[in-house]
């Protein structure tokens, strides 16, 4: 029997993450996070704190030039004392740890793709959270303790980041919203309503007469 599987997509500030975190906790699924980093390093022989850099970002010129060196050449010889993954080496591994996942567990994965992993995934729900720039930018300041300009850097450099990430490893637009089950956006109901309606759609598509269906 195939487990189930919620994929959470977020624009930064719209209350992903906290998502999340209450379907995990509603119905016992295992969150997939930071857990995921944790393994895709383990595997990739590199550090955790070089994944966290790279969470949805495409590399950069010199990030590229550091991947080849990592490995060494034998003119050149290794650089590094540590492997340098390339974008693609990261999202094959972390495509592959979630699918792991999921075969052992119910999973509620957030971001990372993981709407287009478990695209045809027999029992997935994909749901894409959105908001308008104001109201991420209030949420963004409140939560990392900084000024609304900063924030707003903070949101367009992610927003950008991710959304380039998304197209250079799948070939897909995030925000074509054929993509997803269902979509969200948090400027208009509050979290409660939006929680408590996905904890619905849930039970009725997963749990209704008794069980998993």
């Amino acid at each position: 029997m195939e487990n189930i599987v919620i994929t959470i997509t977020r624009q930064i500030g719209s209350g992903g993450y906290d998502l999340a975190k209450a379907i995990s906790e509603e119905f016992g699924f295992k969150l997939i996070d930071r857990e995921l980093v944790v393994h895709a390093a383990k595997i990739l022989k590199t550090d955790v704190a070089y994944l966290d850099k790279k969470e949805e970002k495409t590399s950069s010129l010199l990030e590229k030039i550091l991947s080849v060196f990592s490995i060494g050449t034998p003119e050149i010889g290794s650089l590094a004392g540590s492997f340098y993954p390339t974008d693609a080496e990261i999202f094959e591994v972390q495509k592959t740890v979630l699918e792991s996942f999921a075969q052992n567990h119910d999973i509620v994965a957030l971001g990372r793709a993981s709407f287009f992993v478990f695209k045809d995934h027999p029992k997935h729900l994909s749901v894409f959270l959105k908001a308008d720039l104001d109201y991420r930018v209030k949420n963004v300041a409140k939560e990392f303790n900084m000024d609304e300009k900063e924030a707003l850097e903070l949101v367009n450099k992610t927003d950008k980041n991710r959304n380039e990430y998304i197209k250079k490893m799948t070939d897909i637009n995030r925000f074509d919203l054929r993509n997803y089950s269902i979509v969200i956006d948090m400027s208009y109901v509050n979290f409660d309503l939006a929680k408590n309606f996905i904890f619905s759609v849930i039970n009725d598509k997963f749990f209704k007469n008794g069980g998993a269906q």
